[in-house]
């Protein structure tokens, strides 16, 4: 009986793979000139490109079947499964690294957490911001009254005396935690309906100026909100780089490593991991990496994971700097 599916399971197998390896050619749509990808359609391929942990392990899964299943006609394979490669070759670039051994003097963590605005009970946040393991700074999105209620008890007072904090009701409160002096505040009001609040800070880290910025865009819910999220990150990432100094983008950029917003983010590379963070089910379980810390050439990344568990949607993100 089982000789008899095995053919219709290889298959069927092929196509999967097949779909898998398509769907991750989406990540060079871009690359298409204009009259053949119009606006519409980048935008759609910016979506289906996001799904890059899927169809890794969706090909590898299929080709496992196929391999066992056959013992010959296994060459159809190749092909998406080199696509699949591609797309994961071709993502945002990795910041450089660093090692305790040439790890310069000043090192600090950053980190970045959507906090969901419907959420009122931050007790999980709280432990991990007086934990031995909390953030120099941090980055809140969704940050509503409540979560502001929490940044004012005395304990998180006096551990994060320095903060910037703009609860509102809806998805689009931002708040910035830092154990480190600020000396320096910009609050980027939306200019319209397809913008969101940015917080540009400058932040002293052991002596060293840092320019910070923590931002959360619209989702891309359609073409138009694509193109502003990636004009944002564009914008921003241009104004880090003009200042000369060491600088830091960070939030739930809703977007991935294989779209058109973080490739639009040049020069600043990507210092947080590929670990999915939405959505996140259970604490165990997230498909796509939306929450990201980007940084400017010369910023080294050491160790960068997922933050704890909060009760979010999103997992929060964090990252070992070293200037």
């Amino acid at each position: 009986m089982m000789r008899g599916l095995a053919a219709p399971i290889a298959r069927r197998a092929v196509i999967v793979a097949w779909l898998c390896g398509l769907g991750a050619l989406t990540t060079f749509a871009p690359y298409l000139p204009e009259p053949l990808a119009p606006a519409t359609l980048r935008w759609l391929a910016g979506l289906a490109s996001h799904w890059q942990w899927a169809y890794a392990g969706f090909a590898l899964f299929s080709a496992a079947l196929v391999i066992g299943l056959r013992r010959e006609h296994r060459w159809p394979l190749l092909v998406p499964l080199a696509l699949v490669a591609a797309a994961w070759l071709h993502q945002a670039p990795r910041a450089e690294t660093f090692t305790p051994t040439t790890a310069a003097q000043s090192q600090f963590t950053v980190a970045s957490a959507n906090l969901n605005f419907e959420r009122t009970d931050h007790s999980a946040l709280t432990a991990w911001l007086l934990s031995a393991n909390a953030p120099d700074v941090i980055a809140l999105q969704e940050f509503t009254p409540s979560a502001l209620a929490m940044t004012n008890s005395p304990a998180i007072l006096a551990a994060y005396p320095h903060r910037v904090l703009a609860p509102s009701d809806d998805q689009f409160g931002l708040g910035v935690l830092s154990k480190a002096p600020i000396t320096a505040v910009e609050k980027v009001e939306p200019a319209d309906m397809l913008a969101t609040l940015k917080l540009r800070l400058r932040v002293n880290v052991q002596g060293h100026l840092i320019a910070l910025t923590a931002i959360h865009p619209m989702p891309p819910i359609n073409a138009a909100y694509a193109q502003a999220r990636d004009a944002s990150l564009r914008l921003e990432a241009q104004q880090l780089a003009r200042t000369g100094m060491p600088g830091i983008l960070l939030g739930d950029m809703k977007d991935t490593p294989w779209s058109t917003g973080l490739q639009a983010a040049a020069p600043l590379q990507r210092a947080s991991s590929l670990a999915p963070t939405w959505p996140n089910v259970g604490g165990w379980l997230s498909v796509l990496p939306l929450d990201h810390v980007l940084v400017t050439p010369g910023v080294r990344v050491g160790d960068a994971g997922l933050g704890v568990e909060v009760g979010s949607d999103h997992r929060g993100v964090w990252v070992r700097l070293a200037l």
